[in-house]
C-alpha cells in the first residue's frame, strides 16, 4: 500500500470550540484507525469526554489536564493520556499548541463536548494558576 500525505491546513475556530484543524478526522461511526489533528488553546479551557484514549503532545506552550480527580502540568515535548471514558479537562492559562490521537474507536461510540470557555487574564500581583 502506498503511502498517504496529509497536507497542512491552517487552525480554523469552530463556535464553541478551541482553534484547531483534523489531519485524519475522528469521523462518526466506527474507525478502526487513529485520528490525529492539532489544536491550540490561548487563556481558554476545553473540556470533553471521549470513548476511547486521547494522546496529546504539547507542542508548544504549558497545557494543565485534569481527569478523574488528578490534575497534571505539561510543557513543551510532554504527552498527556486522558483514559477513554474518562471527562477530561484541558486548559493553558496563556498558550498551548498540542497534536492529538485519538485512538481507535470500533465500536462507533460518540464523543460529548462539556464545556469551553476563556480564562480570566490573571490579576497582577495576585499570585496562583487558573483551574
Amino acid at each position: 500500500m502506498a503511502p498517504h500525505k496529509y497536507p497542512s491546513s491552517p487552525l480554523v475556530r469552530r463556535e464553541g470550540r478551541p482553534q484547531g484543524h483534523a489531519f485524519v478526522p475522528p469521523g462518526e461511526g466506527p474507525r478502526p484507525g487513529v485520528a490525529l489533528m492539532e489544536w491550540e488553546l490561548r487563556g481558554e479551557s476545553w473540556t470533553d469526554e471521549h470513548p476511547h484514549d486521547e494522546f496529546n503532545y504539547v507542542l508548544e506552550g504549558h497545557l494543565f489536564v485534569a481527569c478523574d480527580g488528578e490534575t497534571v502540568e505539561a510543557v513543551t515535548g510532554d504527552v498527556v493520556r486522558v483514559p477513554a471514558g474518562s471527562i477530561g479537562r484541558y486548559w493553558a492559562p496563556e498558550y498551548a499548541r498540542m497534536v492529538a490521537v485519538y485512538a481507535p474507536n470500533p465500536r462507533g461510540l460518540e464523543s460529548r463536548v462539556h464545556a469551553y470557555t476563556r480564562l480570566d487574564p490573571p490579576v497582577e500581583g495576585a499570585g496562583g494558576s487558573a483551574s
